[in-house]
């Protein structure tokens, strides 16, 4: 899975890296369908923003979020990104049209026993 974590006005701090990478794994060992994720940072004076797009196989999830707090916002985010996470899983394990489950019946082959002649 290829992770991509960007800040858009500084330096993405070490703990929030780890904290998303964390996530990211966790949520790829869980539902195993994410192939990259881009998460992008916005800090304002007025709180944080917090944006991630995962690649899944099938479709794209995204969200976004805002809180006073970077870490509240990510806690936030990872929330909002497992619900639709979990819901694409069970849509593409429940999908309609998908391979049915075909039964062998077992049917018997008559044997034909060699004939035999008599001189």
């Amino acid at each position: 899975m290829i992770i991509n974590i960007t800040h858009r006005s500084e330096k993405v701090s070490p703990a929030v890296k780890e904290k998303i990478e964390n996530w990211l794994n966790h949520s790829q060992q869980r539902y195993d369908i994410i192939t990259s994720a881009q998460v992008t940072i916005d800090t304002s004076e007025r709180g944080d923003d917090i944006e991630a797009t995962l690649h899944t196989s099938g479709k794209e999830i995204y969200a976004k979020t805002h809180a006073a707090n970077l870490f509240a916002a990510i806690d936030s985010l990872t929330d909002k990104i497992d619900r639709q996470l979990a819901k694409a899983k069970d849509k593409m394990n429940s999908k309609k049209g998908g391979p049915r489950h075909l039964e062998v019946a077992a049917e018997e082959i008559p044997v034909e026993e060699p004939s035999t002649l008599e001189a």
